[in-house]
């Protein structure tokens, strides 16, 4: 095994000066900031109705168990609390809590921050992960998910193997869509993480798994059909009401082919929410415009740093893991984002955290280069290093 890539992550890891890591005080004083602009300031112009019928009790009747579950965490924070603020406060800090946990697993420093901090400043992620809602819950567990995946990637430990699985359970009964494409995630990256060594390239091993989601996707396509075209697409529809101004009566997707085919142009504009034309017509929309500019960007930005990941186990993580399961994420939530530009963002913000994954997994693997030989040994890491070329 060569020194160089041990080498060179070390002199990575400490090019920046120590001050220059992401304090998870700072992460904490942004997200309470959030919650403070969306209960006081937002909140004048849109509406948080999710937030308050949550804490009024009005999914009571619900039958979905989730919206239950959260119904009664609110009231309950309610009825102790007695302040509104203060009940969202609440489900914010669980939120920056995931944050902190995905921070400090990362080691997270230097130039690795920037995508983070850009991400945690934008109000399509900041409003909707310091409230009360579904959201806030999801951000905070699949904060703890990636966290204990970045975590077991540079130390094996059986606790973080189950703590993972507890997280992905909780973000697929929160949010199923998304907790699916988690749980695709968890599988592969364990597999190539603990399975065996089968010395094929990373481009070998992509094609299997594309042969390998065609048959899947060729045999599941009739119960595939019949969901997406049964089920997604009319309760998406039925999600959003003429009387928005914000619900764009021109799109009607019915059919899973029409999803599938529209995607080239859906998927872009459910990623960036706002049009310019929706802006003009309601300037409050400018900030989640810009911001959508930013998440778009940063999307390709992540696409490009996997491919841009150590060759070896990293890169194998990052694009036959990370990449399929962004992939499933993002057309899961097209039909959910391209209806409506503004309850677009909400669904949005969920799986947002996701997209900085590749900066998170390299500040770990810079982190831990520059620990003696012994500890690297000891955490499995030279493993992964001796894969780099």
């Amino acid at each position: 095994m060569q020194d160089v890539p041990y080498a060179d992550l070390a002199a990575e890891h400490r090019a920046p000066p120590s001050r220059n890591t992401l304090g998870k005080a700072s992460v904490y004083a942004i997200f309470i900031c959030w919650t403070l602009f969306a209960v006081f300031i937002y909140s004048r112009y849109s509406q948080l109705g999710d937030a308050r019928a949550y804490m009024s009790g009005g999914y009571d009747d619900e039958a979905s168990a989730r919206t239950y579950m959260v119904t009664q965490i609110a009231t309950t924070l309610i009825g102790l609390l007695r302040v509104d603020v203060l009940a969202h406060l609440a489900f914010s800090l669980y939120a920056a809590t995931g944050v902190v946990y995905l921070v400090g697993q990362a080691r997270l420093h230097g130039a690795y921050r920037w995508p983070l901090l850009a991400l945690l400043l934008t109000p399509s992620f900041g409003v909707w992960a310091s409230v009360v809602g579904r959201e806030s819950l999801y951000i905070g567990t699949l904060g703890f998910f990636m966290g204990a995946m970045v975590g077991y990637f540079r130390a094996r430990g059986l606790h973080r193997l189950l703590f993972a699985m507890v997280c992905v359970a909780g973000m697929v009964f929160i949010r199923a869509p998304f907790g699916g494409a988690m749980a695709l995630f968890f599988l592969m990256a364990w597999m190539l993480m603990r399975g065996p060594r089968v010395g094929l390239s990373l481009g070998v091993q992509a094609m299997m798994l594309l042969t390998a989601g065609a048959i899947v996707v060729v045999l599941a396509w009739p119960q595939l059909d019949d969901y997406i075209a049964g089920e997604v697409l009319p309760k998406a529809r039925s999600y959003f009401t003429i009387y928005s101004d914000s619900t764009r009566m021109w799109i009607n997707i019915q059919t899973s082919r029409e999803l599938f085919t529209s995607l080239w142009w859906t998927l872009p504009l459910a990623v960036v929410g706002p049009t310019p034309g929706e802006v003009l017509a309601r300037p409050v929309l400018l900030p989640f415009f810009v911001s959508g500019l930013v998440v778009f960007f940063l999307l390709l930005y992540a696409i490009q740093q996997a491919f841009r990941a150590p060759a070896g186990l990293p890169r194998k993580v990052l694009v036959l893991g990370w990449l399929p399961a962004m992939l499933v994420t993002l057309i899961a939530y097209v039909p959910f984002g391209v209806y409506n530009a503004g309850s677009g963002i909400r669904y949005a913000s969920c799986f947002l955290l996701f997209l900085v994954f590749p900066w998170m997994l390299r500040s770990a693997m810079a982190a831990a280069a520059d620990q003696p030989a012994s500890v690297r040994r000891r955490n499995h890491l030279h493993y992964h290093l001796a894969e780099l070329r």
